[in-house]
């Protein structure tokens, strides 16, 4: 079984080529889970908390973005949420993440500027580990908002690498300065993978925001 540093390794050299990633994520899918919770990283912990902090009505309908194998709804599912769907574009990801039984729908799909489902259609919109280099890239955020409902809760994590230099720091603000969106919350800077050494430069947030009326 490769270890958690070689698969991002792996990820990392992908580049961002989709073809290439779905079948890394396919091949990963086994071992995912075991690997993901063993990592130290918090960011399902603190995205749950904001969602629980902020989307107070257990039957709010919330898309779990990038949703993998399906560990962030699994715990909001333990959390009381029951109307839970999930995109992702990794056809083994998937068999994971329905065999857990706490999602209502899940959709094999891209996160892009737009997304193949319909506009307004979440009360919330989590996207954790997704927000990306070489993943889903700042117009991303765009496709998110369109699924969210005027009024709704959005979710992210967010590393600092890709907001000082990947695109994320001029989009956020251009979509707070449109009115698009409001802030609500942000954690602090955190390791992402505290228990490795290769990956200790890696820090991220977790932001929540709400979509402008």
């Amino acid at each position: 079984m490769e270890d958690l540093e070689t698969w991002l390794e792996r990820v990392y050299q992908a580049d961002g080529e989709r073809k290439t990633l779905d079948t890394l994520y396919d091949e990963w899918a086994h071992d995912y889970d075991q690997q993901l919770w063993a990592s130290g990283n918090p960011y399902i912990a603190i995205a749950t908390g904001l969602i629980g902090r902020h989307v107070r009505d257990y039957e709010a309908k919330i898309l779990d973005v990038g949703c993998g194998t399906g560990n962030m709804a699994q715990v909001l599912h333990q959390m009381g949420y029951r109307n839970i769907e999930g995109l992702d574009p990794s056809s083994g990801m998937l068999a994971v993440a329905q065999r857990k039984e706490v999602y209502q729908q899940l959709h094999q799909l891209y996160l892009d500027s737009r997304v193949d489902l319909a506009d307004d259609s979440f009360d919330a919109v989590v996207a954790a580990g997704v927000l990306t280099h070489g993943h889903a890239p700042p117009e991303s955020l765009d496709g998110i908002l369109k699924l969210t409902r005027p009024g709704g809760t959005i979710v992210f994590s967010l590393s600092a690498i890709a907001y000082d230099e990947f695109g994320f720091k001029p989009k956020i603000s251009a979509l707070e300065e449109t009115g698009k969106w409001e802030k609500l919350d942000q954690s602090l800077l955190f390791r992402t993978y505290p228990f490795s050494a290769k990956e200790a430069h890696l820090r991220h947030w977790v932001l929540a925001y709400r979509k402008s009326d």
